[in-house]
């Protein structure tokens, strides 16, 4: 009974707040706001078979898909990355928002949950960065949601499996050609890869956004150069296809 008061009253002091809008919610409310989930857009079919970009019409790839080869089997992103998640990833990644982290787990877990045990994944890996953005930021973003989607879907999460050893252009500022340059050799296996007895199957990499998929693609070479083939991923938010 005590814990209960003592969780209404930090309620009432500290209100959780919506990880799109950021306003506070109501006493006892968790998650994105119903205002926010009337507007903001969920990725549905028709959608790549490839990368889950949402499409203007049935089709098997998107137009990037089609042009491209990738090392990664399949992806999922939860939402679409328009004007309101451009500003909810930016607080979540600039602005020190980690709580943003579970409530983007959680949604993730609801929508994508069933496909996770589906495809047998036997370990979650986020996207690392590279130590000097670690420094200056204080968390990895991606680690955060990684780790509270392990605790939903139960399966084991490792930041170990991946290092950033090359500190990167922010991507949003590049073309596709020029993302792809930006990342060679940025990622190596990490120590993860030489204690684990045995390398899983399956796995998962985790992000918040995906656009051209050049950061997946330069994770997923990597971790198919050491022997996982089974590479998909997962992130919170994806741009339109064509």
């Amino acid at each position: 009974m005590r814990r209960c008061f003592r969780d209404r009253l930090l309620d009432y002091f500290y209100p959780a707040r919506c990880p799109v809008c950021d306003k506070a919610l109501a006493v006892g409310r968790d998650g994105i706001c119903e205002t926010c989930t009337a507007h903001i857009e969920y990725i549905r079919e028709p959608k790549c078979c490839r990368c889950g970009k949402p499409l203007a019409e049935e089709d098997e790839f998107c137009n990037d898909c089609k042009r491209r080869k990738y090392s990664f089997r399949q992806g999922n992103a939860l939402l679409l990355y328009d004007g309101m998640m451009q500003e909810s990833v930016a607080r979540f990644k600039y602005g020190g928002r980690r709580e943003y982290g579970r409530v983007y787990a959680q949604e993730l877990y609801q929508h994508y949950g069933r496909w996770v045990r589906q495809i047998g994944a036997g370990m979650l890996i986020p996207v690392p960065v590279h130590r000097s953005r670690l420094q200056t930021r204080g968390y990895n973003q991606a680690e955060i949601i990684a780790k509270h989607l392990a605790d939903y879907c139960g399966i084991e999460m490792r930041n170990d499996m991946l290092i950033r050893i090359k500190a990167t252009q922010p991507q949003k500022e590049l073309s596709a050609a020029e993302r792809l340059k930006n990342l060679e050799g940025a990622f190596r296996p990490g120590r993860g890869t030489e204690v684990l007895n045995r390398l899983p199957e399956c796995v998962i990499i985790i992000d918040d956004i995906y656009t051209t998929g050049s950061t997946l693609e330069a994770c997923s070479k990597v971790l198919r150069e050491i022997g996982i083939d089974q590479i998909y991923f997962l992130c919170v938010c994806i741009g339109k296809g064509s």
